[in-house]
């Protein structure tokens, strides 16, 4: 037997029935919708409209940085002293480096100093930056030690500060 229609609905229990029997509904429903009177009104032509928003109470205006800021190595903290300060800086072992970290290649350790010309060395434990030797590198900083017997902690991305020959915390380390 030969269908009337020239398609035939998917056989029952198909995945394909529903959207079969949705597609003139859906259609009947657009026609009715562009029949219908009152459609979209756009816009005039021209600039779109700016919506005037207040300002929020407390919202931080224009923000301008002092010179001396903006020119300060981003890793270098200073030592606490104001600007107004009198006293001088204590001195710098390692003449202007800053440990910045470590990193691990190819299982080996290895410090990250920035040198005072902005230039990035990576140095391996036993290696020198400025005659001190690094000893050590842990999670909080690296030991530094000179063959006169002297020790020094410096903390990641601090300047290292000469405090009488010792660091605080390479005391505390030899008694462990």
């Amino acid at each position: 037997m030969t269908p009337r229609f020239p398609f035939s609905l998917p056989p029952h229990g198909s995945p394909a029935r529903l959207p079969a029997l949705l597609v003139p509904l859906l259609g009947g429903l657009a026609v009715v919708q562009l029949l219908l009177p009152g459609g979209i009104s756009l816009p005039p032509a021209g600039a779109p409209a700016r919506l005037a928003m207040p300002a929020l109470p407390g919202e931080p205006g224009t923000v301008s940085v002092p010179p001396q800021l903006a020119q300060r190595l981003l890793f270098a903290p200073t030592a606490g002293a104001g600007a107004g300060s009198t006293t001088t800086a204590p001195p710098d072992p390692l003449g202007g480096a800053i440990i910045a970290g470590t990193l691990r290649r190819r299982g080996a350790m290895l410090a990250v100093v920035q040198m005072p010309d902005r230039s990035v060395r990576y140095v391996a434990r036993g290696g020198t930056v400025a005659d001190w030797r690094i000893v050590g590198l842990d999670h909080g900083g690296a030991r530094l030690a000179r063959p006169s017997g002297e020790t020094l902690t410096v903390p990641y991305g601090t300047r290292a500060v000469a405090a009488g020959g010792q660091s605080p915390n390479s005391s505390a380390e030899e008694e462990q």
